[in-house]
């Protein structure tokens, strides 16, 4: 394999040809930049020690410091680990690094760094461990290793702990992925993490613990704005979401992080879907770049699509939104597919620096460990500036005058100066700094820079309740934001009345943002009876989906240690209890809308909570069941289905008295549903009007709906007649659909209705599979002891195959006839792209590597990663959130009995997920 510039003798990922791994100079004529902005080589592998670089932080000095990771994908047996840290300078300032010094070598996928005490140390991943390295004498090398932090999940390694950011307290952000187990051992017991969860650390007393937790993928970014809000990158889907939605109280582990998916799993991100994979995110936050753009929230993409993203960010709700005002127009696109963008930060000089990992491989589920595409002598650093405007130099911080790093508190224009000086003053000694911050604080009425003190002091483990009472009435509601954080953990500092009056203000505030971090902080207050009485003061305002799962975490966790909660919190957490919980409760309005949405509940108890419903009304049970039908938007989608169902179940004798009611529902509902179930109780009472040839297709839809609802031996003879009718080739789709599904209801004409339905199934097979599918369907619904001899092979399989979290099918196999229909759903709940490919047996090898070679297609993703093989039987879509979630395949299974995989084609995903149809 030719290593260095040109062509690499491998197979590559597009059409067969081998990956080009073009110069820095001819690699800078891909990229495409947004309008006023240009970019310019920083540093590349050609004259710096740059290995498949993973991650990079400035420092207040103005030095990049960079991982290494060419042990990436894993570590070979007898064969020690040497992975790095390089320290790269531009001592001349002319835009290019000119110096470079090893700080540390031996480390194995250091993901992530951060440094801090102006780089005489670092922390940094290095699997299963956050070490702590220090350089004793000041040469930029370290001097000393120790293990700082134990336990860390490995299973997979690009999901391990990275993303380091420092946070405006003085703490330590950093987030890991799916799949693993971390446990931690601390001087406070241990902390353990199970799947994905941003931590924060205090590394001065080791205190961790899990600040986030959700059903994210792989948390690779977090950044703080100006007001000192936490924005998450999640770097598989390539969603963004606002931090403190995740930061609700719960027990470890946290229940239903990835069971619920819909509920749950990208139901915030305030970015779109559809481009992923991305590694960290930035803000355009520097006096270099025009006031347009200035604040704007950078991420990237790696695969399909290579460069960065930007977006607009609008505060709303508890949270935020994103647009694009420049339209389709991005800020960087390079159409050079080894263009690996993994970290983006501001830098000393205002500009943006991009970290190419520049690899032809990205992660280690598409290819092979052993496969020589993984080229590891790369790596780039690209520069983005504004065209035609002054550079915005960081001024000197490291060992400045504390009054000098105060005043770069007030810089509003370039918010990584106010990063460095706030960092700077936190390691400070207190006493050193203390005395001069009181009297900047009382020389400024800003209230942003009250919120700098604050957090410088947060960083000092200085308690200042007195400036924190002046934030927490604040005019500003980003500053009151700020200041509950800090209540949270301050609060014991605080007698417990006055830290439940602050809490009680903020959980009222004017502000939605302001109400989410108050019930967040009162999910710590000491007295649980105390504080789930203040937490479920929010529950009478406004709350937008972010809040409401933060709520959800922490009630449900204050509500197991308060017996009873208020009914307030009963209601709001209604629809988390289980049946059996449910079922224990008393019956009141809220309970009874709970018990109705839930079909597994007995139907006795559905009719109670009718009774009740009605009883303030003085109507019956009845009566109320067909007022809840009568106003279907008002009832709820999620009633519909239980109040049909006990629509349908009634007594006769009841409903009997209520036909025009029926009538009214059967005719008029705007709910298709409403209308079959209602007509379905007619048919049963022989009151059900058949439709005339001139009747609509709709009208003869409601009315063949009707009639298969009203269940099989249940409707009146005369009506086989009409349903015949409707089964007419003369007669439109969907109507003969509709008719063979109601054929089977009337047992005295079997014989007869399975001639028509296997003649239907015969005449539509070669030309319109969904409805020879609906007439084999049919046949299924009259009792096989009806059925000739040589209808033995009509026959119709249905399955429904989810995709799981782990990379699975559920099931992952299932048996089928020789040459008989087959109708698969495939159904992703996940919030990554995933299909399902059914393959020719002995197939399997070679379209799963075909799909995996389509990684590095500009337009992989738009055919679904499905390759032009011949062993590809059959497929659906790439399927993930922001579209549907469902496809269904049909087909007949092939003649010839045998296993036939099927897989999920998205690069890497076939090795893991697959299953088999056995065709027997």
């Amino acid at each position: 394999m030719g290593i260095g510039t040109g062509r690499v003798d491998a197979t590559d990922l597009v059409g067969g040809e081998a990956p080009v791994l073009l110069s820095p100079e001819e690699a800078l004529k891909k990229f495409t930049m947004a309008d006023g902005f240009e970019i310019s080589l920083w540093a590349s592998e050609a004259d710096m020690p740059l290995q498949s670089p993973c991650a990079m932080t400035f420092d207040s000095e103005g030095r990049l410091w960079v991982t290494n990771i060419p042990s990436q994908p894993h570590a070979k047996p007898d064969v020690k680990p040497d992975d790095s840290i390089v320290v790269l300078r531009d001592t001349d300032r002319d835009g290019r690094a000119d110096a470079s010094t090893v700080f540390a070598t031996g480390l194995y996928l250091p993901m992530g760094l951060a440094v801090a005490d102006g780089g005489k140390t670092v922390y940094v991943c290095d699997e299963p461990n956050l070490l702590k390295l220090t350089d004793e004498d000041g040469d930029l090398k370290a001097d000393r290793k120790e293990i700082f932090l134990h336990g860390f999940g490995t299973e997979d390694n690009h999901h391990f702990i990275s993303g380091f950011q420092w946070g405006p307290g003085g703490r330590l952000f950093f987030g890991q992925g799916l799949f693993l187990n971390t446990q931690v051992e601390t001087p406070y017991g241990p902390v353990r993490a199970h799947e994905a969860a941003v931590f924060r650390l205090d590394p001065r007393d080791q205190k961790l613990e899990v600040f986030g937790n959700y059903g994210w993928s792989n948390v690779w970014g977090v950044v703080f704005d100006d007001w000192g809000q936490g924005l998450i990158a999640d770097a598989s889907p390539a969603l963004n979401y606002y931090l403190s939605h995740t930061t609700g109280r719960f027990d470890y582990p946290k229940p239903g992080k990835y069971d619920n998916f819909i509920a749950v799993r990208g139901g915030y991100s305030f970015t779109p879907t559809g481009r992923r994979p991305s590694c960290g995110n930035e803000l355009l936050w520097s006096a270099h770049f025009p006031e347009e753009v200035r604040g704007w929230y950078v991420t990237n993409q790696m695969k399909g699509w290579h460069g960065l993203r930007w977006y607009r960010l609008k505060e709303e709700g508890s949270g935020y939104v994103a647009d694009q005002p420049r339209g389709e127009e991005e800020l960087l696109t390079c159409s050079d597919i080894i263009f690996r963008p993994v970290a983006q930060q501001i830098g000393p000089d205002g500009a943006l620096y991009v970290l190419d990992y520049h690899n032809p491989i990205v992660g280690h589920t598409t290819y092979s460990f052993r496969d020589p595409r993984h080229i590891k002598t790369y790596g780039r650093i690209w520069r983005i500036t504004a065209q035609d405007r002054p550079l915005a130099w960081q001024p000197k911080i490291r060992g400045e005058a504390v009054e000098t790093l105060l005043d770069l508190l007030k810089d509003r224009e370039n918010f990584r100066w106010r990063y460095f000086a706030r960092r700077e003053l936190q390691e400070r000694k207190p006493e050193e700094v203390l005395p001069v911050l009181e009297k900047w604080i009382a020389a400024t009425a800003d209230e942003h820079d009250w919120c700098e003190a604050l957090w410088v002091e947060q960083g000092l483990n200085h308690y200042d309740l007195d400036l924190l009472r002046r934030l927490l009435k604040a005019e500003s509601h980003d500053a009151r934001t700020a200041a509950v954080r800090v209540l949270r953990y301050w609060q014991e500092k605080l007698p417990a009345g006055e830290a439940a009056t602050l809490l009680e203000a903020a959980v009222t505030d004017p502000s939605q943002r302001v109400r989410l971090e108050g019930l967040v902080a009162a999910g710590w207050y000491r007295d649980p009876a105390r504080a789930i009485e203040i937490a479920a003061l929010a529950l009478d305002r406004e709350m937008d989906l972010g809040f409401q799962l933060a709520a959800q975490d922490t009630l449900t966790w204050l509500a197991k240690r308060v017996d009873p909660a208020p009914e307030s919190v009963e209601r709001f957490l209604l629809p988390t209890r289980d049946d059996a919980t449910l079922l224990t409760r008393k019956i009141d309005e809220s309970v009874a809308r709970e018990l109705l949405s839930r079909s597994a509940i007995p139907a006795g108890k559905h009719r109670e909570a009718l009774e009740v419903l009605g009883e303030s009304a003085g109507r019956s049970a009845l009566e109320e069941l067909l007022h809840q039908l009568g106003s279907p938007e008002k009832a709820g989608e999620k009633l519909l289905p239980v109040l049909n169902a006990r629509l349908l179940d009634w007594d006769a004798g009841e409903t009997e008295a209520r036909v025009p009611d029926l009538e009214s529902l059967a005719t008029a509902s705007t709910d298709a549903t409403i209308r079959a179930h209602a007509g379905a109780v007619l048919v049963r009472l022989g009151r059900e009007a058949e439709p005339s040839e001139k009747s609509p297709a709709a009208k003869k839809i409601d009315f063949l709906g009707a009639v298969k609802l009203a269940g099989r031996g249940r409707v009146p003879g005369p009506l086989a007649d009409a349903v015949e009718a409707l089964l007419a080739p003369s007669q439109p789709v969907s109507v003969r659909q509709a008719a063979a599904a109601a054929i089977p209801l009337f047992p005295d004409r079997d014989a007869a209705h399975l001639k028509l339905l296997a003649e239907m199934a015969d005449a539509n097979a070669g030309k319109d599979l969904p409805t020879s599918f609906a007439a084999l369907e049919a046949m299924k619904r009259i009792p096989q002891s009806s059925w000739p001899a040589e209808y033995a092979n009509k026959t119709l399989t249905r399955i429904r195959i989810s995709a799981t979290p782990n990379l699975r099918f559920d099931p992952d196999q299932f048996a089928v006839k020789a040459g008989s229909a087959v109708e698969l759903t495939f159904y992703n709940p996940d919030n990554l792209y995933h299909n399902l490919v059914l393959v020719d047996a002995g197939a399997l090898e070679r379209v799963g590597t075909a799909a995996d070679m389509m990684a590095g297609v500009p337009d992989g993703l738009e055919k679904n990663y499905v390759p032009d093989d011949p062993g590809v039987l059959h497929w659906t879509p790439q399927l993930t959130i922001g579209g549907a979630r469902t496809h269904v395949l049909r087909f007949y299974a092939p003649d010839k009995p045998g296993d036939y995989p099927y897989i999920c084609t998205f690069p890497g995903h076939w090795r893991a997920m697959r299953g088999v149809m056995r065709v027997e």
